[in-house]
């Protein structure tokens, strides 16, 4: 009962759940009228009850009875436990009570080292993302980006440990079938052999075939067993696959929501950025970190795809918000990310381009540094439109030791800067052919726009329409910027 009476909570049917819930309470009204009643036990399953049946009244809009239920919930002994202020925190959650959930939700650790239970993708994405999204609605911003770091920490051996498991998974599979391969030749060997024995025995001695063609019944019942026993055993195979698939998809989900969907509310910044990955998990990034009126911001362009470029992405995301904290010029931070990933411990020789900037947004002025990334199209001027002429840093990660070399515009005011990684530029159609830089020079000359998520919008329409029902062949990530 109480494990369907969560699943209904976590799909948000909330009257499925207090239908099951009502069941729940006449099941612990029943418990503790026996002998044997454990009072503890049913002081429990009595506040599990309870705050379940507070977030269900809650997401029905029935506020003053689930406030109700939530204090018969705290006047409980669970109510005091690690487990137990976690299951507070969804009603608090929904309630919009960040504060409250946030100070819940620092019994976590406690929680998970209690029960022995390791960060999942699935625990990740249930736990952690909820205690991000907490804090960060709360206002505690320097705990929101410690979860964020903890969480890009955790993501890494967790999807390693994913793609390991996968590789497992597929290996038994292929073992499988050679091993069905070989019974089936070997099954079919014994029947020819069988057959001509039979023959002979027909000629021979009747009785002989008798005996020979019931041996042969008793060989095949067994070969037919056997196969069955394998092909149970490759169907648990393909399930595990298919939930390797499934933690693959709910990877994608925590990489999406480690970039911001949210931008920031200064008076006279227009600021919009997407990413739309090639694959389950991809190796594009933005990023931005707002200080009083200084605004830094990044997007860059991992090597390769899938999720060795995943993993990378997570490590150069999470140093531009750290340096980017410590209020470092672009080119040091190039400099700086640079020596961290570059090296001996760089054993695939991965790299990444980057587009890093810090726009003073009173006057205008932008200090920049591009490491070998794609040149940005800043709006207006004589043409309407034109690509930045920048200096030729080189790609971040493929030699140590590098110093890279920083820029700077006077101002950009009243001019729409447009920052894209090569997904959109070479993006192909069915025949192979790129969408190019000349279209989207002219696209973005010709665009009348009301805001930047207009500009993106209208650019990936474009681009749908170029690929003609292509797959796409890179990942896309786009950043528009005016003040």
């Amino acid at each position: 009962m109480i494990n369907i009476s969560y699943n209904y909570l976590e799909i948000a049917d909330y009257k499925k759940a207090v239908l099951w819930l009502e069941r729940l309470n006449q099941l612990i009204d029943g418990y503790e009228k026996q002998a044997d009643a454990r009072p503890d036990y049913s002081n429990k399953q009595r506040a599990r009850y309870n705050i379940y049946l507070a977030r269900a009244l809650e997401g029905m809009g029935r506020k003053d009875e689930a406030a109700e239920a939530y204090r018969l919930f705290c006047q409980t002994d669970f109510f005091q436990t690690a487990e137990g202020k976690i299951l507070a925190s969804d009603y608090l959650r929904l309630a919009g009570r960040w504060q409250d959930a946030a100070d819940n939700f620092g019994s976590l650790d406690e929680m998970m080292k209690e029960f022995g239970t390791s960060y999942s993708l699935e625990n990740i994405q249930k736990m952690l993302l909820k205690k991000y999204e907490v804090n960060k609605k709360a206002g505690r911003i320097d705990t929101a980006r410690a979860v964020s770091i903890s969480i890009t920490e955790r993501l890494d051996s967790a999807i390693t440990l994913s793609r390991s498991a996968e590789a497992r998974e597929e290996a038994a599979v292929h073992q499988k079938e050679l091993e069905m391969t070989a019974e089936n030749e070997r099954n079919i060997r014994q029947r020819h052999i069988t057959q001509l024995i039979a023959m002979t025995a027909i000629v021979v001695l009747l009785i002989i075939y008798i005996i020979v063609r019931h041996r042969m019944g008793a060989r095949l019942e067994k070969a037919h067993n056997e196969l069955k026993t394998a092909y149970d055993q490759l169907e648990e195979t393909t399930t595990a696959k298919e939930r390797m698939e499934s933690e693959l998809r709910i990877a994608c989900d925590i990489q999406m929501s480690m970039v911001p969907s949210t931008f920031p509310d200064y008076e006279g910044l227009d600021m919009y950025a997407s990413m739309t990955p090639a694959k389950e998990v991809g190796g594009d990034l933005y990023g931005y970190h707002l200080e009083g009126d200084k605004l830094y911001f990044a997007l860059g362009d991992v090597s390769g795809k899938g999720v060795p470029a995943s993993l990378f992405m997570a490590q150069a995301t999470r140093l531009f918000l750290t340096h980017a904290t410590q209020g470092m010029m672009p080119a040091e931070i190039c400099t700086s990310i640079n020596k961290a990933l570059a090296g001996e411990d760089n054993v695939n020789a991965m790299f990444v381009t980057m587009f890093i900037g810090l726009l003073d947004l009173k006057t205008g002025h932008l200090d920049f540094c591009n490491a070998g990334h794609n040149a940005p199209v800043l709006g207006g001027g004589e043409l309407g439109g034109e690509f930045l002429d920048m200096l030729p840093n080189a790609p971040i990660g493929l030699w140590p030791g590098l110093e890279y070399e920083g820029e700077e515009l006077d101002s950009i005011k009243g001019r729409q800067l447009f920052i894209y990684t090569d997904g959109l530029n070479e993006a192909e159609n069915r025949q192979q052919e790129q969408f190019g830089d000349d279209r989207l020079l002219e696209i973005l000359r010709a665009i009348h726009y009301e805001n930047a998520r207009q500009v993106i919008e209208a650019i990936e329409a474009e681009v749908e329409k170029h690929r003609d029902g292509a797959e796409p062949n890179d990942d896309l990530t786009m950043m528009c910027i005016k003040l």
